[in-house]
């Protein structure tokens, strides 16, 4: 095995193995910064775990809650990320991403109006 493949088998996140995601079941029954959760995993598997990588772990597990696969959706807000069933926490995290994908919108509609401006005058 070459260096390379070693090195991004390390920082590959276990998401396939069943004890990686019964530790993140145990971890996120309370609110927890990525912050902490990175550290934790870090200490229980000795791997590095990017926050793109938690990004997509999020996404595929929450898919799975919106496909009926399971009834556990991960919770996000400004405490951190939970594991929750409870529909109150699931829509208050939905609420949250609706105002984080308005302020993107937002962000973008300003960029494209300083573009046209700057196309425009010169």
């Amino acid at each position: 095995m070459n260096e390379k493949h070693l090195r991004n088998t390390f920082l590959t996140p276990p998401i396939e193995r069943e004890d990686f995601n019964e530790f993140i079941k145990e971890n996120l029954k309370d609110w927890i910064t990525y912050a902490n959760l990175k550290e934790r995993i870090f200490n229980e598997y000795a791997i590095s775990y990017p926050k793109r990588s938690w990004n997509k772990y999020i996404e595929v597990k929450n898919e799975a809650f919106c496909n009926g696969e399971n009834d556990m959706y991960i919770a996000h807000s400004n405490k951190g990320y939970k594991i929750t069933k409870n529909k109150d926490e699931i829509v208050a995290s939905v609420n949250h991403l609706h105002t984080m994908a308005l302020n993107m919108l937002s962000k973008e509609s300003k960029v494209k109006k300083a573009l046209n401006r700057s196309v425009n005058n010169g």
